[in-house]
This record gives structure tokens, sequence and C-alpha cells, in this order.
């Protein structure tokens, strides 16, 4: 699979967590003002048709991203959610909504503990993944028979990139909004624009990366059965150029 894979510094363990911390902020900050987690849920209810009640195990979780509104979208649907929330670095601070709370341990995408269950979902993470781990993230939910929800937040490629050149603004104008509030979010912001610079060159790396529905067709090509169904396309909105990737996994016969 030709790919640009370019490095993000949210991926580097060396990345200092105070910058990793405000680049999670400044996300989960962007997901509150822009209604995507509307569409999400959406697409969510349509594929799984979940009845009133949904385990969700969400993956790569970060600061938690757009998953509070995404509960509340679920609710206004007609389904009460509780989000597990995962990642390799846990943020416990950010459980903000009474439905979610975090794992404590660090979770791999890849080899998801058999302990934990319900639907699985990813929110703008599956890019960071390169296609055999991203393969992998299919087939630990294929062969579980869990179902997988994956949303990326941009239509990726030139397109996507475009998108990306309003983020070192967004940021100086959204920054001081991000909960928790920490005061070093500003210094590196306002005095030492670190923050800026580096939402800016991992946003347009993310737009590089992200898989094309017809890639995602192809890592779920091997992962076959009779009882398990795939479901590849992309979200389309008013705003939003070329729309949004997603793909859905689910069991046949057993939705949730």
């Amino acid at each position: 699979m030709r790919r640009l894979h370019l490095f993000e510094f949210n991926d580097q363990p060396w990345f200092p967590q105070v910058l990793r911390d405000g680049e999670t902020a400044y996300l989960a900050t962007a997901y509150r003002l822009i209604p995507l987690a509307r569409h999400w849920a959406e697409k969510i209810v349509a594929a799984l048709q979940p009845g009133d009640r949904m385990e969700i195990l969400d993956l790569c979780s970060g600061a938690a991203g757009p998953v509070p509104a995404l509960i509340d979208e679920l609710e206004r649907l007609g389904c009460k959610a509780w989000v597990t929330l995962t990642d390799l670095y846990p943020n416990p601070k950010t459980a903000t909504h009474p439905h979610m709370a975090w794992w404590p341990r660090t979770v791999d995408a890849t080899r998801v503990p058999p302990e934990l269950a319900g639907t699985r979902t990813m929110f703008s993470a599956f890019h960071h993944f390169r296609p055999e781990a991203a393969r992998a993230i299919l087939a630990d939910a294929f062969e579980r028979r869990r179902s997988i929800c994956i949303f990326e937040a941009g239509s990726g490629g030139l397109v996507g990139v475009a998108t990306m050149l309003l983020v070192p603004l967004n940021v100086l104008l959204m920054i001081a909004l991000a909960r928790p509030f920490r005061w070093a979010h500003l210094l590196f912001t306002y005095l030492i624009p670190l923050l800026p610079l580096i939402l800016f060159w991992d946003g347009i790396v993310s737009m590089l990366r992200i898989y094309s529905p017809e890639q995602m067709q192809a890592l779920t090509k091997d992962l076959q059965a009779s009882d398990y169904d795939w479901e590849v396309g992309r979200i389309r909105s008013r705003g939003i150029p070329g729309g949004l990737p997603y793909l859905i996994g689910r069991a046949a016969g057993n939705r949730v």
C-alpha cells in the first residue's frame, strides 16, 4: 500500500508530556466547537442499531476528544452509552463526563486485553498506525467478533492539507478554552509558540496519513467471514470538502 507516513510529534515516546497534553487538550476543545460528534453518533446508531444502552471501548483516547459530545449525541438519539477510555498514555484528568471513565493501564489497540468488552471506537487516530498495525487493529476486532467504528476528522490528501493552514491561528484563539486549564498551555502558545507550530505540522502529516476508503477496504480484504460485515465510506457534511472517511465492522446477527 503506497502511503506517505511522516512522523508526528505526538507519536514520539520522547515528546514532553506537557506538550502532549497541550496538543490533545486543543484537539478536545476543537471537537467541542465542531459538530462532528453528531455525524459520528448518527452513523454508529444507524450501523449498529444499539438499542437503548451501549457499552463503548474507546481506543487511543488522548484527552477524550469528541467522546463527551458523542455520549450526549447518542443520548439525543435515544441510546444511553457508557464509555471506557483507553490509551498508551492514560490521562485520567480528562474524564469530564459522568458516563465515561479511564482504564488505568496502558492499552495497545492492536492487542486489546480480553477483559475489555464493548463496541470499539477510534476517533482521528487510525492514521497514526502503519498498514501492518492498522490491519492488526482490525484483525483483533474481527477475530474476537467485536464491533469496531473508526472515524477520521479530516478528508485526507491535499484537500485535507489545505484545511490545516488555519490551525496556528485556531490554536491562538482556542487554547485558552482548553480544559483542564493549565498555564503551561498558554506559555507554549503565546510566549514560546511551540504548540501552534507542532499542531500545524502534526495536522498536515495527519492529512497525508489518513487512509482513504479504498485503502480501508484493502485492509479488510483478508478479514472476511459470513458472520462479520464491513462498511466503508465517507460521511458528507457541509463545510467539509471531500467528506470524512470511516470504517465500521460488526458481527452479523449481533450488531453490538
